[in-house]
């Protein structure tokens, strides 16, 4: 990974604009015979998650978005500005890495803020958990510039509703 002060990544994402919160889209526990919900909208300059887990049968929803490869190119850390509940919240990544023919989810968990303010975060990209379909898995070494999807998953096994609001997720220097 770089030097954080010698960062070159520029992947800025403004959710003050719509057509950055329609490049999200939904994946929920269903497609494994869950029953949790999961929307995102647009909504006062920001992009809103929110939904309920239902842990009978699954017990996550989430929303990804679609990356270039290259879009995160020198990336070491990312900074978030973010309004939680009080839910473990993590961002997902996907690169060309597999195992056994299945795409490595890459995850790091959202820093807690309080509940219900704006704040800023910063991740920094290292210590990931390696997963396909939530088991856990030995993988390479993440690859920021080999980023193919980003999402955001919850998956605490906590049944309820929740709500995340995202301003903008960019790279750190």
């Amino acid at each position: 990974m770089t030097d954080a002060s010698t960062s070159s990544c520029t992947m800025k994402m403004d959710f003050s604009e719509e057509t950055e919160v329609s490049q999200w889209r939904t994946v929920l526990d269903g497609v494994m015979g869950g029953r949790s919900s999961g929307v995102r909208f647009a909504e006062d300059n920001h992009m809103v998650f929110q939904g309920t887990i239902n842990t009978n049968g699954g017990g996550f929803s989430s929303i990804r978005r679609s990356m270039s490869s290259g879009d995160m190119a020198g990336a070491d850390s990312l900074r978030l500005r973010v309004k939680q509940d009080d839910r473990d919240y993590k961002l997902t990544f996907r690169t060309s890495e597999r195992f056994r023919g299945r795409s490595v989810s890459y995850q790091l968990a959202i820093p807690s803020t309080r509940s219900g303010e704006w704040e800023e975060v910063k991740i920094h990209l290292e210590n990931f958990s390696t997963s396909v379909f939530g088991c856990s898995v030995s993988a390479a070494p993440f690859d920021a510039s080999d980023v193919r999807e980003m999402g955001i998953i919850l998956a605490d096994g906590i049944d309820g509703d929740f709500r995340l609001e995202v301003a903008e997720i960019a790279c750190a220097s």
